[in-house]
């Protein structure tokens, strides 16, 4: 094994995990996402908070059972090459690592272009400008100095930021309920103007809001007692953060004017002529809080609202970074996927050699892909694919490890473990067929680190048969979304909602498939550092 410096160190408490779920979970999303299910969905988009919450929570406690049974910093990446070996391994790990390194470009990006509100010359409209880009890399170099500090202040750090984020949120979107008009609900198009379809794409978006509270399970080897503190605190957060970004939905919705938000703000080149057409226009808002701050004519909360997005973004980025370092660790230090270099922890706890590999993939990134939009997609589907595969792990782990201690068993493990599995793919699928070849493609590069691996260790055909279902399942899943409802960007060969049957089922296929692979893999899977 890798020669070792140091040891991850227990220097996070209760609230740590806590502040980490909502700090990860409040990020630049809370000046999107809330206006985005209603641009998806009309008022309906609000339904997609609880609906997502209720999607999420079965994944969530996938992870609480695993990263309590087995802590590992950065464990999304070792429990499905455990389970699965090298194939699944190389490419779970990789795609949380690619997703977890890319929020840190898309937060800083977010941060500059809200900055742009006092300073245009950051942002054109489009893309950072050279300025803007100099100021996210100096914003990515703060975050980098911070997480190579000990574990214990960058916790503290991040639950001071977060404690001020809530509250300025909370400030303003309180402050815009005093404005709440109940005709917005139903007079601007119905209800539902863009029907089911529609309130599953604003679930779908929901996901880079909710997409954070697997963070504390990539710090589990960094917590107390992650048996007692991580089940509690993830549970609590979720439920705290569903109700405040219902407060943020509502808040936005009831203070919508169409006249004033299309010719003041908006300005497009063609005027809308339908409501659902209006609520579409809503995504476009480069500013949303702020504008209809203005209309309302709180100017001094227009100011808050920029800020507290600034706030959350820079938050969120310091834990994001840190996750993405101990992915990248995990890989090296477990799975040996990465070279060995990144296996390396200093005696403060630190993966050094990790977290200047985040900072180096940040820059490039921001040079490349300069603006928010730009990064998201890919950010985003690349986290969400590595959801699933955990669920059959845990499934495997029961059958063939059933004397392991487990702190927390998830209850009816053989319906929720599958149930997980399916809403993993189906939060891909929502995202829409564009968004699916992004991501497919995105996680596909980590085949190559599977020469690393077979380098150093061999692959072997026991590994092989293990694990050829993802990439199988991945190809199927593009193959599914190309001929899918038009609603999620498919032909329509399959029409709504035949489409959600047909994926469930061909889903559930692979799942067993799956879990039978791993049942029958005797390989080692990873080594134990």
């Amino acid at each position: 094994m890798t020669e070792e410096k140091g040891t991850y160190k227990k220097g996070l408490g209760f609230w740590h995990v806590v502040f980490l779920t909502i700090g990860a979970i409040l990020g630049p999303a809370v000046a999107y996402i809330p206006v985005t299910v209603l641009a998806d969905g009309g008022p309906a988009g609000i339904l997609a908070w609880p609906i997502a919450f209720l999607l999420i929570l079965p994944i969530a406690f996938v992870y609480v059972e695993l990263g309590t049974m087995w802590p590992r910093a950065g464990g999304v990446a070792y429990y499905p090459a455990k389970s699965h070996g090298a194939v699944v391994g190389t490419l779970n790990g990789w795609a949380a690592f690619v997703g977890y390194s890319l929020a840190m470009p898309a937060v800083v990006a977010a941060i500059v272009e809200y900055g742009s509100y006092f300073y245009p010359p950051f942002y054109n409209g489009s893309s950072l400008s050279y300025i803007g880009i100099a100021v996210s890399i100096v914003a990515v170099i703060i975050i980098f100095f911070i997480n190579m500090r000990t574990i214990s202040l960058m916790g503290n750090v991040n639950n001071g930021l977060t404690i001020i984020k809530i509250i300025i949120v909370l400030a303003v979107s309180l402050a815009l309920l005093a404005f709440f008009r109940s005709s917005n609900m139903t007079d601007l198009g119905g209800f539902a103007p863009m029907g089911a379809s529609g309130v599953l794409l604003a679930v779908s978006a929901t996901i880079f809001a909710y997409a954070g509270f697997r963070q504390p399970i990539d710090y589990a080897e960094e917590v107390h007692s992650p048996e007692k503190f991580l089940p509690r605190a993830i549970f609590v957060s979720l439920v705290f953060v569903m109700v405040f970004y219902l407060i943020e939905s509502l808040a936005f919705l009831g203070t919508i004017n169409f006249h004033y938000l299309i010719n003041t703000v908006i300005q497009p080149a063609t005027t809308p002529a339908t409501y659902s057409e209006k609520w579409s226009l809503l995504s476009s808002l480069g500013f949303p809080f702020a504008s209809n701050s203005l209309y309302v004519g709180l100017a001094a909360f227009a100011v808050l609202a920029i800020v507290g997005v600034i706030i959350a973004s820079f938050s969120d980025g310091i834990i994001y970074y840190g996750g993405a370092a101990r992915v990248g660790n995990t890989l090296a230090r477990y799975d040996q996927y990465f070279p060995k270099i990144f296996a390396n922890i200093n005696k403060k706890g630190i993966p050094v050699y990790s977290v200047a590999l985040v900072l180096i993939i940040s820059i490039i990134y921001l040079i490349l892909l300069p603006s928010f939009a730009s990064i998201l997609s890919v950010f985003v589907d690349s986290v969400v694919f590595s959801y699933s595969p955990s669920a059959i792990s845990l499934a495997v782990f029961r059958k063939k490890y059933p004397d392991i201690k487990r702190p927390y068993k998830l209850p009816a493990y053989r319906i929720v473990a599958p149930l997980s599995f399916v809403i993993g793919g189906l939060l891909i699928y929502w995202s829409g067929f564009t968004y699916v070849t992004i991501s497919i493609m995105s996680v596909y590069v980590g085949l190559i680190f599977l020469l690393v691996y077979h380098k150093r260790k061999g692959l072997t055909k026991t590994d092989f048969m293990a694990g050829i279902w993802l990439p199988v399942y991945m190809i199927v899943v593009l193959g599914l979304s190309f001929i899918g409802s038009s609603n999620f960007g498919g032909i329509d060969l399959v029409v709504f909602p035949y489409d959600v049957i047909l994926f469930i089922i061909v889903t559930l296929v692979f799942y067993y498939i799956g879990y039978y692979s791993g049942l029958r893999y005797e390989g080692i899977g990873v080594e134990e550092a």
